[in-house]
């Protein structure tokens, strides 16, 4: 089946470079010629997307760092039995006590807290792998829309060609009377709908241009290269499953961490004490421990637990619904682009050349007297509308190729 594909797509690209017209005099030769990769590589560089997910991993990071620390001691000091009245007045009774109080954490909270907080940091660096790969699917689908934006007014400015040159046999048929004068003026009229379509085509490849650069804040004086559209290649799929699905297992992970993090704070987590009693009457010391164990009996975080619990359902539910949408949406592109291969190897192989000769043909037999101009004028516009439709079929394929790259996360510089 590859190589049944793989030989599409080289007739494909013979009669795409054949069909090339040579590059219209509208373009800037002296500016710079951009690449699918160069575009996308100038955009990953200047969005300030990327970097806003970058810092997010950082901070997730940093923060499962702090959910693995143990709770600091606390330092007390109390005085205790000072001005009063008669021989506690002034500082003669007064009992100072100096002591240092920690809580032990106990029902595995503090390993529930720190696994919740690598899941954290594993669902942002995911999330901040989408962000990437979102950003090269709109450039390469902004890039594409400039290379078809490009590709049109390359037909345009060829049917320009075209049209010059028929409308100077005509005048010249008429001049020697072997066409009505109204021929000469119906072909004009042709000709200059032809250079309006132009103008328009020009002006189209213009504003495409400059969406793509806005993607670096650039400017749209640049050359963008058509020949990989016309040439597209197979893209080789990912086979390490789809990364939304990977964001989504990542944050059931992080549900189920949490319903382990509230399951442990069930137990209470005493604190112990030590420390030393002054006493001022007598100038004599002492030591002094303590414990302080929180008694859990109004409250034993069962609406917490239960609660981490239907976010965890929640978060396996959201999986299937996203492997049921991706699912859909991969059948919808997949098909989308075996229809679209189907109909440029079609165009490539009998449509387009038939068109071309029919034109070919009609034109040498309008010059030798045995057609009328109407039915060349014909021809002109059914090769127009077929180099049009086998534009418009690459540009379907390729745009969804690139959708399909994104969902099976295989946006990198190898496809390119």
């Amino acid at each position: 089946m590859r190589k049944m594909i793989a030989a599409g797509l080289t007739v494909l690209a013979m009669t795409g470079a054949a069909a090339a017209q040579p590059e219209p005099e509208w373009q800037t030769h002296s500016a710079e010629l951009m690449t699918r990769q160069e575009a996308i590589e100038r955009a990953l560089n200047e969005n300030p997307g990327i970097s806003a997910a970058t810092e997010y991993v950082r901070a997730a990071e940093a923060l499962a760092m702090q959910a693995g620390l143990r709770p600091n001691p606390t330092l007390d000091i109390v005085l205790e039995n000072f001005a009063g009245s008669g021989s506690l007045s002034a500082l003669d009774g007064a009992e100072a006590t100096y002591g240092v109080t920690q809580e032990i954490e106990l029902g595995g909270d503090r390993r529930a807290r720190r696994i919740a907080a690598e899941r954290d940091a594993d669902a942002a660096r995911i999330g901040a792998g989408l962000s990437e790969l979102d950003l090269r699917k709109a450039v390469e689908i902004a890039f594409i829309d400039a290379q078809a934006a490009e590709a049109f007014a390359e037909v345009a400015q060829s049917r320009l060609t075209i049209a010059s040159e028929f409308a100077d046999a005509v005048d010249r048929r008429v001049r020697v009377a072997r066409d009505p004068k109204a021929a000469s003026a119906r072909v004009s009229a042709r000709l200059a709908e032809v250079e309006a379509a132009l103008e328009t085509a020009r002006e189209r490849a213009r504003a495409t241009k400059a969406a793509l650069a806005n993607f670096w804040g650039g400017a749209e004086e640049y050359r963008v290269e058509t020949e990989t559209f016309f040439n597209p290649a197979l893209r080789e799929r990912n086979s390490a499953g789809l990364p939304d699905i990977a964001l989504a297992e990542s944050l059931r992970d992080g549900a189920i961490a949490r319903v382990e993090i509230e399951r442990s704070r069930r137990v209470p987590n005493p604190s112990v004490s030590a420390g030393f009693r002054r006493f001022h009457a007598t100038d004599d010391s002492a030591f002094v421990v303590g414990v302080s164990v929180p008694l859990p009996f109004w409250n034993s975080n069962t609406g917490a637990i239960e609660a981490a619990r239907a976010n965890q359902r929640r978060a396996e539910l959201e999986i299937a619904v996203r492997e049921r949408e991706l699912k859909r949406e991969i059948n919808l592109l997949s098909s989308q682009v075996n229809a679209a291969r189907v109909e440029i190897t079609a165009f490539a192989e009998r449509v387009v050349p038939n068109s071309r000769d029919a034109l070919d043909q009609s034109l040498q037999t309008y010059r030798q007297g045995g057609l009328s101009y109407i039915e060349v004028l014909e021809a002109q516009r059914a090769f127009t509308e077929v180099r049009e439709k086998q534009i418009n079929a690459l540009l379907t394929y390729h745009s969804a190729e690139a959708k399909l790259a994104r969902l099976h996360g295989s946006l990198s510089s190898d496809n390119y």
